[in-house]
């Protein structure tokens, strides 16, 4: 058999462009190759390349005999001996642990920011699951019920009284006894104060005095047992407001408020008793209190003499000395300044005044108010609401009689004519008045509670004969709309209210009843709330 020609080249190993590590035989490599590393059998992948790898060889020059370069030539080994001990002192460490690194920072830096990155976004919405959650599991709110109830502007000044007073005086013993009380209305020639000839006598005048009231207010509740349930409820009432105004005579020590306050207090109580029913009638103490009442007419005592009212009007047991300074005649020339002047000038109450009369039923009250809120709220011979705070009625209503002016001053002087006077404002003289201004009533709701609802409304085309297609357009619209929360049989209903006045706290909705989702009297609305939604189902 002719023998078989093989090429020069055939005995030749055949070219590798992979230089095995770890294995038994290292060959060179083609520039750009892959490094692998392991056994011939079982290489594995490495991210080395070739260049790295013959660098990697290169820095360990100074040790060898000899290497083969990149380029394939070979360096004797003496060859910059220098240079190779430089290098296996600090570019052989350095530049064998800098190719790690580098080596390192480019496979894993990337990834580690991938999954970094996974790993917050994940984290992200989790936590938004987990708050939407939370929001749509838990809910909080507070309540409460739409009420009328009014919002008044007010005026804030000072107001002094200006009345037609008439001192009373009279020489008072040690058995002289009031025969009126402050505040009472007398007639002229009714005595205000008796004098006795002894105290005997006026023990007795007095005793005798009470009894008689007392008597009154027992005979008084006869028909009490005859009140519905109802009045019941009245006397209650009439209870509670005896009871504050007890603590406010007992905080301004006034011992005759006190005084006067419990007397009404215990006649009260002895009242409901007999409606509730709880005793018959009072019969057997009227009965004692007349035997008593015989006892001291029978023992005798004179007839004592007395210091009539000069005039009709109210009786006040206390003067200031502005009687005479301060009268109804100067009221249409007063000014700001002649006001300050009088109140700020010293005064005396003359000897043995025992009071005054305060005669006549109309009387002013005089209130500096600033000439920027005069002029933009108060008219004269208008009528305006006053709120006293040292009268039981609380507000009375007075006309407008003058408002004096001067130029350059930055106040004007109001004097307000009233014509119903109360027994507790004969001894007041000056007091905080509020002018009402302007009064708001309407549902009061707390601005906590408003939403913005959004209203959507389709509009078509209002001109049919145009051209197709614009015959067949339609228009939507959004707007907007104040809203609130109610609670109707157990479900969250978005309202509409009609605001009429707004604070920074409050607002005031006027009442609607014509067609729509509008807020009603009495309803339950949310006025705090977290988690609720138009249509939300409460549990």
């Amino acid at each position: 058999m002719a023998q078989e020609k093989r090429s020069p080249h055939n005995n030749a190993t055949p070219k590798k462009n992979v230089v095995m590590s770890g294995g038994t035989e290292y060959e060179k490599s083609m520039a750009g190759d892959r490094i692998v590393s392991g056994t011939a059998q079982r290489p594995r992948p490495s991210s080395v390349t070739a260049d790295d790898y013959a660098d990697y060889l290169n820095s360990f020059s100074g040790t060898q005999r000899g290497r083969t370069s990149r380029q394939g030539k070979t360096r004797p080994r003496g060859t910059n001996v220098a240079r190779g001990r430089k290098d296996r002192g600090r570019n052989g460490f350095e530049s064998a642990v800098g190719s790690t690194m580098n080596t390192v920072l480019r496979k894993y830096i990337p990834r580690l920011r991938v999954r970094l990155t996974v790993s917050a976004l994940a984290a992200l919405m989790a936590g938004i699951l987990v708050y939407h959650t939370y929001m749509g599991i838990y809910v909080s709110y507070k309540t409460e019920s739409v009420r009328i109830s009014p919002y008044v502007e007010t005026i804030d000044v000072e107001g002094i009284a200006i009345r037609e007073e008439t001192l009373i005086e009279g020489n008072l013993s040690s058995t002289a006894v009031k025969a009126v009380q402050n505040g009472d209305k007398v007639s002229q020639g009714e005595a205000i104060v008796n004098i006795f000839g002894s105290a005997q006598e006026a023990t007795a005048y007095k005793r005798a005095a009470e009894i008689d009231r007392e008597i009154g207010k027992l005979a008084s509740m006869v028909t009490a047992s005859e009140d519905s349930a109802d009045t019941v409820e009245n006397i209650g009432r009439l209870l509670d407001n005896q009871m504050v105004s007890l603590n406010e005579y007992a905080d301004q020590r006034d011992m005759s408020g006190v005084s006067k306050a419990k007397g009404e207090i215990t006649y009260l109580l002895n009242k409901r008793q007999v409606a509730m029913r709880q005793v018959e009638d009072y019969q057997s103490r009227i009965e004692q209190l007349e035997q008593e009442k015989a006892a001291l007419e029978k023992n005798g005592f004179k007839a004592p003499k007395n210091i009539p009212a000069p005039v009709s009007g109210y009786f006040a047991d206390s003067c200031d000395g502005y009687e005479s300074l301060l009268t109804t005649s100067m009221v249409s020339d007063l000014t700001v300044d002649k006001l300050d002047e009088i109140m700020q000038s010293e005064v005396s109450v003359p000897d043995k005044t025992i009071g005054k009369m305060v005669s006549s039923f109309t009387w002013y009250l005089a209130c500096p108010v600033p000439a920027v809120e005069a002029d933009a709220y108060l008219t004269v011979n208008s009528t305006y609401t006053l709120s006293l705070p040292y009268s039981e009625t609380e507000s009375i209503k007075a006309e407008l009689a003058y408002l004096n002016k001067v130029e350059g001053q930055d106040k004007y002087l109001a004097i307000f004519r009233c014509n119903s006077l109360a027994s507790e404002l004969c001894a007041v003289r000056s007091q905080p008045v509020k002018i009402e201004k302007c009064r708001y009533e309407g549902f009061a709701i707390k601005k906590s509670a408003l939403h913005a609802g959004v209203k959507t409304e389709i509009h078509k085309n209002p001109h049919p004969e145009d051209e197709f297609p614009r015959a067949h357009l339609v228009y939507v619209t959004q707007t907007t709309y104040p809203s609130v929360y109610a609670i109707v049989a157990g479900q969250i209903n978005e309202k509409e209210v009609n605001i009429v006045y707004s604070t920074d706290k409050l607002v005031i909705c006027s009442p609607r009843h014509d067609d729509g989702n509008y807020l009603s009297l009495y309803d339950t609305i949310v006025i705090e709330e977290r988690g609720l939604y138009n249509g939300k189902l409460l549990k």
